[in-house]
């Protein structure tokens, strides 16, 4: 476990969330870090202030320009965070097996919240590459805090700035797997739409017609591994890496990842679990797949982790309690 106390997140409520409850506006403005079921069981264990305030009613109305801060809990309080798996490691590069939750880094330089980049230096040391900010030793891409699977980070500068590259030129097979809300009209399907940061959310993305410098293209390959009533399972291959492009892409076509606090839809929701469903505190979107060339030895190297316990539980719940014939799938 990644030890000591951290410093809490401070926001400031927008005149968009103005009466909005204190524990959805916590979970929006974190930006999807925390499940909003995170977030309420935090605000009752008194971790939550509002305005200086200690604050442990989860309905409580929030007001524009009130400041909210939300600790961190101490290991032990909320369970702490698991390190993540180490599938692989050289003098160059480790590829890791991230599990939800833990964010891929911290804020600022020295943030002693639990991290990736945090438990990079404490497993090999000091010295990381940090081209991409003091904050992020070794972080090479993202995974959202809340998405579990793959990643890969950079031991020495070298090899940083291949693998860099490598995502720069779209070289690297990134492969998700994510539960989604509704039925796909095909078994497969690309999503070309481009993406900004939305003026009155700055947490969230949205699609976007605009082709001006704030908008970015973006790419998504979905295909269905399997449907089951009201809900699919979806490989996905993104083209592109923007920021929460999976979420963004999917919800936009009516399919919204099954717990994203940020990207949802009308007439989905948790009311559509089958009975004895396992509870959903983060988005069901895991990086099941990386492969690129190792910079080093020029070998085609492919990494693979299956999804954790909370995803593969709700799947298996699924399975159970809403399959669907397989006459019965779209073509």
């Amino acid at each position: 476990m990644i030890p000591e106390p951290s410093p809490p997140h401070r926001v400031e409520v927008p005149p968009a969330l103005h009466g909005e409850r204190l524990d959805k506006a916590l979970t929006e403005l974190l930006g999807g870090a925390l499940s909003r079921s995170q977030v309420g069981r935090r605000i009752r264990l008194g971790l939550a202030r509002v305005d200086g305030r200690v604050v442990r009613r989860t309905g409580l109305p929030v007001e524009a320009g009130q400041r909210l801060e939300l600790a961190e809990p101490e290991l032990g309080e909320e369970g702490g965070f698991p390190e993540p798996e180490v599938l692989y490691a050289d003098a160059h590069l480790a590829v890791l097996a991230k599990p939800p939750g833990l964010p891929m880094h911290g804020n600022y330089a020295g943030d002693r919240r639990p991290s990736v980049a945090r438990f990079l230096e404490q497993r090999f040391g000091p010295g990381l590459p940090a081209n991409q900010g003091a904050e992020r030793p070794g972080i090479v891409h993202r995974l959202d805090a809340g998405t579990s699977g793959v990643c890969v980070v950079a031991l020495e500068q070298r090899c940083f700035l291949d693998l860099m590259q490598q995502f720069a030129d779209r070289e690297v097979e990134k492969e998700y797997q994510a539960v989604c809300y509704g039925r796909p009209r095909f078994r497969s399907d690309w999503i070309e739409k481009r993406l900004a940061r939305d003026e009155r959310r700055p947490e969230r993305v949205r699609v976007t017609r605009s082709t001006g410098p704030e908008s970015r293209d973006a790419v998504t390959y979905w295909e269905r591994i399997r449907l089951f009533a009201g809900f699919a399972h979806l490989r996905v291959r993104p083209r592109t890496g923007r920021m929460h492009q999976i979420r963004v892409h999917l919800a936009s076509v009516g399919l919204p990842i099954v717990g994203d606090p940020l990207y949802r839809a009308r007439n989905y929701g948790p009311g559509m679990f089958p009975p004895g469903a396992p509870p959903v505190r983060r988005p069901l979107l895991h990086a099941r797949r990386l492969a690129f060339e190792h910079p080093a030895s020029g070998e085609a190297v492919a990494f693979e982790a299956p999804p954790p316990e909370d995803y593969a539980a709700f799947l298996a719940c699924l399975e159970q309690a809403l399959p669907l014939a397989e006459e019965d799938d779209p073509v």
